[in-house]
């Protein structure tokens, strides 16, 4: 049902198409916003949103040319569309139609956490695709790269990991490939692995890496030969490399969150509390001394200049 409302809303979008949002100077994409009208205010924002953000996505793809305009398209909750996509899903891109669909009502959760990071995610995965010239390209991957796209990580990419790693353990590809489709909350932490990982392959191999992968699978190479091919390291190392860097995390987190972490700090800032609770008395007990002291003092300095009412002056 989505696959006929998806090339249905293609074909509209190809006959009817807009004007670009805004001219956009190479080789930055050029972005087509449609919305019906319960969504024009959306859509207008939408088309202010500053496009240079894409250059990221351009680099990581590794194109020159972003080839012809993406039509973007904003549907609401109540469309057919809406209705027949799972909940947690806040959008989507077929690349071979050069189509994003956005659902602004749901644009506010993980992994995204706006409209317009939701946005450059999927215009990241067109790009992506042209940059493979349309070969499959592994999910985790795909999420991973589109991510780092998006925007840079924040603390709570990093809070999401470590949960899912003591919780749930480290995935294997496969696995992680499973989750993105086995509902909201494993598909979430499919998001936050995926992410951790490529922002590792992108640190040690840098951002040519990715595109030197997406090229090579273009050319028709499996990933695993894409990926040596690109980096010069098998995958199965560089996924070695993450996991032993991750497993610092499940060591430490549950020590961190545990009952005798929780003590031991509780117990700290009591002892803390009661010794600046003592620095302040005694500096309290200080000023009050130099003050009776000051007092004494003055009464002295008083006396002398009255004189002895029962003496005489000579």
């Amino acid at each position: 049902m989505r696959a006929f409302l998806v090339a249905t809303l293609g074909i509209v979008l190809l006959v009817g198409a807009t004007a670009p949002a805004r001219g956009q100077p190479e080789p930055l994409p050029t972005l087509r916003i449609n919305a019906p009208d319960t969504l024009s205010a959306v859509s207008a924002r939408v088309e202010q949103f500053p496009t240079t953000r894409l250059a990221t996505a351009m680099t990581l793809a590794g194109l020159r040319d972003p080839g012809p305009p993406i039509d973007v398209y904003l549907s609401p909750e109540d469309s057919d569309l809406a209705r027949s996509t799972p909940p947690w899903i806040s959008g989507f891109a077929d690349a071979g139609r050069s189509l994003v669909v956005l659902f602004p009502a749901r644009a506010n959760g993980y992994p995204s956490n706006s409209l317009e990071s939701l946005l450059h995610h999927e215009v990241a995965h067109v790009l992506f695709s042209r940059a493979a010239r349309g070969h499959p390209v592994p999910r985790w991957f795909n999420e991973g790269l589109a991510m780092a796209a998006e925007r840079p990580i924040a603390l709570s990419d990093r809070t999401r990991l470590a949960w899912t790693l003591v919780r749930h353990g480290s995935p294997s590809l496969t696995e992680l490939e499973r989750l993105f489709g086995d509902g909201r909350a494993a598909n979430q932490r499919a998001y936050a692995v995926a992410s951790a990982l490529v922002r590792d392959l992108l640190r040690v191999h840098g951002e040519n890496g990715a595109a030197r992968v997406l090229s090579l699978i273009g050319e028709g190479q499996g990933f695993d030969d894409a990926f040596l091919g690109a980096t010069g390291e098998p995958l199965s190392h560089a996924l070695d490399r993450f996991w032993s860097r991750q497993r610092l995390w499940e060591r430490w987190v549950p020590f961190l969150t545990g009952p005798a972490f929780l003590w031991t700090m509780i117990t700290m800032l009591a002892l803390f509390a009661i010794g600046a609770n003592r620095r302040r008395r005694a500096e309290q007990r200080r000023v009050w001394d130099a003050e009776e002291t000051a007092d004494a003092e003055r009464a002295a300095r008083e006396r002398l200049l009255a004189g002895d009412p029962g003496e005489s002056v000579h």
